[in-house]
C-alpha cells in the first residue's frame, strides 16, 4: 500500500530474519533494530484498525468513565473517527434500560468499561497447534481478514493458515455480494476456508471486519454456516 519503501523491507527482511517482535530481537542486532525504529517511524500517524481513515490516536486506551454527566464529554474529535462511537457507548451500555433489554443481571458487574485495567499474565502468540487440533477432530473454520488492517494483516492472516498445509481444494478466487467483490477466497482440505474483506473507498476491510462491512461479512457467513460456497 506504498506506506513504506521497497528498500525498507528488503533491509528489514534480510537484517531481521523475518521476525519483527521486539522480545525476540536480539540487542546485539542493531541494524534490524534500526530498520524497525525507522519502519516505526514511517507508520507513525496510521490508523492501524484501517489505514485508509484518519487517525483518531490510540484506539486500544480510548476509555471514558461513567461517572462524569454526558455533556462533559459530548466534545468529539472535528476529525470523523470511527471510535468516538466508543467514547459513547459508556452510555448506552451502562443505561439501566438498555441492561434490562439484555438480561443483564444486576448482581454480576456495578460498572461495563470496555477496556478494563486486566493484567494479562499469559499471551499465547501461536494457536496453530489448537486449531490442528480441532480441524483433526472435523470441526469445520472460516478464517477471514480485513484487506486494509495493519493490526493483524491479511497477509500474516494467510501466512499461517498456509503453514498448516492442508490441500488447496478451491483456488483463490473473488467473492462477491450484491454483484460487487467482497473479497477473496481460497478453500483447503480439512473443511478450512480463508477470505479477505475488500474495502471501498474508505469503507471497510479493517480489524473486526464485520463492524466495517457488516452485511458483507453476514453474506459470508450465512453462506459458510449453509455450507456454501463464498
Amino acid at each position: 500500500m506504498g506506506i513504506i519503501s521497497d528498500d525498507l523491507y528488503k533491509s528489514l527482511f534480510h537484517a531481521c530474519g523475518g521476525e519483527y517482535r521486539s522480545e525476540y530481537i536480539s540487542p546485539n542486532n542493531v541494524e534490524c533494530i534500526q530498520n524497525i525504529e525507522l519502519y516505526e517511524q514511517s507508520i507513525y500517524g496510521i490508523q492501524a484498525p484501517q489505514v485508509l481513515e484518519p487517525y483518531c490516536g490510540h484506539v486500544w486506551l480510548i476509555k471514558l468513565p461513567t461517572q462524569k454527566p454526558l455533556k462533559e464529554h459530548t466534545r468529539l474529535s472535528s476529525v470523523k473517527c470511527r471510535f468516538n462511537e466508543y467514547k459513547l457507548v459508556y452510555y448506552w451500555i451502562n443505561d439501566a434500560n438498555v441492561q434490562e433489554a439484555l438480561h443483564v443481571r444486576k448482581e454480576t458487574i456495578e460498572e461495563w468499561i470496555r477496556c478494563p485495567d486486566l493484567n494479562f499474565t499469559i499471551t499465547t502468540y501461536d494457536v496453530r497447534q489448537y486449531h490442528l487440533s480441532l480441524s483433526n477432530k472435523g470441526y469445520r473454520s472460516l478464517i477471514y481478514s480485513g484487506d486494509h488492517d495493519m493490526v493483524i494483516p491479511h497477509q500474516s492472516t494467510q501466512a499461517w493458515t498456509k503453514d498448516l498445509n492442508y490441500s488447496v481444494i478451491d483456488q483463490w478466487r473473488q467473492w462477491k455480494h450484491n454483484n460487487q467483490i467482497a473479497g477473496y477466497t481460497q478453500s483447503y482440505s480439512n473443511m478450512m476456508t480463508f477470505a479477505t474483506v475488500k474495502a471501498s473507498n474508505l469503507n471497510g476491510g479493517g480489524h473486526t471486519a464485520p463492524q466495517y462491512k457488516p452485511e458483507e461479512c453476514f453474506a459470508m457467513f450465512k453462506r459458510w454456516i449453509s455450507n456454501q460456497p463464498l
